[in-house]
């Protein structure tokens, strides 16, 4: 059974993207999310493996703000892809313990390879 991945990203087009890369490289999508709160009702519904992030969302909210909360509530881990990975930000992140960061633009190969080393070291 292929591992599901929740997509946060308020942008449509970028989701759409990422949500076919994932899919043709043997990943589920579990669903897309553009706030905080779909998010967290996404994820209450279970089987989310892990959360791609942006760090800018819709509705006033963030993503690492996102990402405690989808941690602390439903062990739900995240890679974050943004354009905005400053280090101030990575270090406010960590609480979430992702599995890494991603800057944007996407960079195929960089994704695939943190999520498939993600899950080998998992399994």
């Amino acid at each position: 059974m292929p591992h599901r991945i929740m997509i946060v990203e308020d942008e449509a087009i970028l989701a759409l993207d990422l949500s076919w890369l994932l899919v043709d490289a043997g990943y589920e999508v579990a669903g897309i999310a553009r706030t905080m709160h779909a998010a967290l009702r996404l994820a209450a519904k279970g089987s989310v493996d892990l959360a791609t992030m942006d760090i800018r969302l819709a509705g006033g909210t963030n993503g690492v703000e996102t990402a405690l909360k989808l941690w602390q509530d439903h062990e739900v881990r995240c890679l974050f892809v943004s354009a905005s990975l400053d280090e101030e930000t990575k270090c406010q992140a960590q609480p979430a313990q992702p599995i890494g960061f991603v800057e944007k633009p996407i960079r195929e190969q960089e994704i695939i390879a943190s999520l498939n080393a993600h899950f080998s070291r998992a399994t």
